[in-house]
């Protein structure tokens, strides 16, 4: 009996042994030989992050650092997540599964999303000029009386130009409704539509308030009720100012923002011998909480969790967004590509990254202080999502562990083919700036010419830039050619733009600065000749020396215009300063046109200006030069920019 009761009991044991076992071996077994699609199985990509951190100098640094926070996830399944780093330092307050971060304009690809909804719903035709949603006269700016339409603005086409005003407060008492500050922020249209990408901040909130209007609720409610609610997505803000979800508020002000920066230390050893050590030095920028007049381009905030969430949801076959599943793949189906090849570079929002051995879509996300990225890829259903609250760490280091190397080779073979940019030749300047006002000077100085690159062919009009045999840059780009005779170089949304007669204008640039300066050099002059009373009273000399007085102003004015570009904490200038500026600069074309006219009477009624004839020649050649660059640089049109 005994023995019989022995073998029961080891076959009991025996088959609870192998039900137990049997999942965790299946389970093992499927994580060890799940491929990313770099190559690489998942077991490994986790086991060396792993390792990573554990390295002893990075156990040191988490506490010390800013928070980089990062996932990985395979369909429906959390792989993988990394919390490194601190949301506020100097209290050592680690990042982890609650903290929250701005996710910047990934939040337009919730505006994408939502016109898609409608269009699935037959509410929106996505090829209607966008008038057809909006209230009459709307438009104040519109150089072109071309259609507008909504494919446009999802690849960045409308046609406007960057914004050269800010349009975030600190202060959410100064947030105006969505319809009103969209008319108030309207930029200037400088590209004829469905020609020039332009990446529009602007253009992505006016679809934001398109989604109001035609589905009749307010943008931030639409939001929750169609995206964020289904998806289960709680730890989400998408309001301008977090009163659609007050946990968020709360959590958002314990994230403090940092600003890094390295230099070389020197350590003595105990032996001593020095070593040179890398210090990276964590300067505080408060919450640096700013809020958003133009809130559908930039303003959603949450956790981590939840935007790996919504970056499932574009790889479920479940399409939890959309009633139909060919509006999920619509999305992905790209809706601008490379010359004539099926390349996209744009799918309806989504950026998309070509890998070797995959194609990815997502969206990059920055803020005053926090950085935020995503990135799927609907085939293998591996997808990368991380969050950081410093400017100069991007949260997407895992994604060369998952998608591979950032390469483009298997479009050009190992034995490729150089590609001849000289058909293309001449200067191009980014489209993402100010092309009208009085910040459009600032194109003619970021022009670049396109013989410096060396690229290999793809195809026609389609290249890859070259470096060596064993790199290729991850980056295609196309050649566009516009109605206006122009070219471009395109890439995504971003697009390079041939400037025409470009050694002329920037040669009128120059000229501009160079009258200022030595204006300046005069008029120290003059006084020195003045105290020496070696000058007599001439004719309409106080204009002259009024007009010279003009072209040191005006050129001071534009370079502060640089000045609070370069070291505010705002995307652009408040009406105000941009106002001060404007008129400023009207009262100084008017005195360089009077020193102009006054300067060209004198030399034809042959009366002398100080220092002569010649003096005469050079006072009416550099006042001609700076109402020339000022009227065509247009340095004082603060009203349509």
């Amino acid at each position: 009996m005994k023995k019989i009761m022995h073998r029961i009991a080891a076959f009991i044991a025996a088959a609870v042994l192998a039900v137990c076992t049997q999942p965790f071996s299946a389970f093992a077994e499927a994580e060890n030989g799940l491929e990313c699609p770099s190559g690489r199985t998942i077991s490994s990509v986790i086991n060396n992050l792993k390792r990573i951190d554990a390295y002893p100098d990075n156990i040191k640094r988490k506490d010390k650092s800013s928070a980089d926070v990062q996932l990985i996830f395979h369909g429906d399944e959390i792989l993988y997540t990394r919390c490194y780093g601190c949301t506020n330092i100097e209290e050592n307050t680690l990042a982890d599964e609650n903290s929250v971060f701005e996710w910047g304009s990934i939040s337009k690809t919730f505006v994408w999303v939502s016109i898609m909804q409608l269009w699935e719903q037959g509410k929106i035709d996505l090829e209607a000029d966008i008038r057809t949603y909006l209230p009459d006269n709307f438009f104040r700016h519109l150089k072109y009386d071309d259609p507008i339409t909504l494919t446009d603005i999802m690849n960045h086409k409308g046609g406007w130009c960057e914004n050269f005003y800010s349009f975030t407060s600190k202060d959410p008492a100064e947030l105006l409704p969505l319809e009103e500050a969209v008319r108030n922020a309207e930029p200037a249209q400088t590209y004829r539509p469905g020609e020039v990408a332009s990446y529009s901040n602007w253009a992505a909130a006016l679809a934001g308030l398109i989604v109001q209007r035609v589905s009749g609720m307010d943008y931030v409610e639409y939001v929750h009720k169609n995206i964020l609610e289904p998806l289960g997505m709680e730890h989400t803000s998408a309001g301008p100012d977090f009163t659609d979800n007050p946990w968020v508020r709360d959590q958002r002000l314990k994230t403090l923002c940092y600003n890094v920066s390295l230099h070389n230390n020197y350590i003595e050893n105990e032996d001593g011998t020095i070593d040179e050590a890398t210090i990276e030095e964590y300067k505080s920028k408060g919450t640096c909480l700013f809020y958003d007049q133009l809130y559908p381009c930039g303003s959603v905030t949450g956790t981590l969790g939840d935007l790996a969430t919504y970056a499932q949801s574009f790889v479920n076959d479940d399409h939890p967004l959309f009633r139909n599943a060919e509006t999920q793949e619509k999305l992905f189906s790209g809706s601008s590509f490379y010359g004539n090849t099926d390349i996209p570079s744009f799918s309806y929002g989504f950026d998309i990254i070509e890998y070797d051995n995959t194609r990815t879509f997502g969206h990059t996300g920055g803020t005053f202080g926090c950085l935020a990225n995503m990135e799927f890829d609907p085939v293998s259903k591996f997808g990368v999502v991380g969050l950081s609250n410093s400017r100069d760490d991007f949260p997407n280091s895992l994604c060369s562990s998952v998608f591979g190397r950032l390469k483009t080779k298997n479009y050009i073979g190992e034995n490729y083919e150089k590609a001849d940019l000289t058909p293309y030749s001449g200067y191009y300047s980014d489209t993402r700036t100010h092309a009208a006002g009085m910040g459009k000077f600032i194109l003619y100085m970021d022009a670049f010419p396109i013989d410096s690159i060396d690229a290999a062919k793809v195809a026609d009009d389609v290249f890859l830039e070259y470096h060596s045999e064993e790199y290729y840059d991850d980056t295609i780009y196309g050649i566009a050619y516009n109605s206006d005779g122009t070219r471009g170089i395109f890439n995504s949304c971003s697009e390079y733009l041939e400037i025409k007669n470009y050694i002329p204008k920037l040669c009128l640039l120059a000229g501009f600065i160079l009258c200022g300066v030595a204006s300046f050099f005069i008029l120290l002059a003059k006084r020195k000749l003045i105290k020496a009373h070696k000058t007599a009273p001439l004719s309409f000399a106080h204009i002259i020396t009024a007009g010279q007085f003009a072209k040191i102003i005006s050129l001071a004015a534009m370079i502060s215009i640089v000045a609070l570009r370069v070291n505010g904490d705002r995307d652009g200038l408040t009406r105000t300063e941009g106002m001060v500026i404007g008129i400023t600069q009207l009262i100084c074309l008017a005195l360089c046109i009077l020193a102009l006219l006054a300067a060209v009477y004198s030399f034809i009624a042959k009366k002398k200006l100080p220092y002569g004839r010649i003096r005469s020649i050079s006072c009416i050649t550099g006042n001609l030069i700076t109402v020339s660059a000022m009227v065509f640089f247009e340095m004082y049109n603060f009203w349509c920019c």
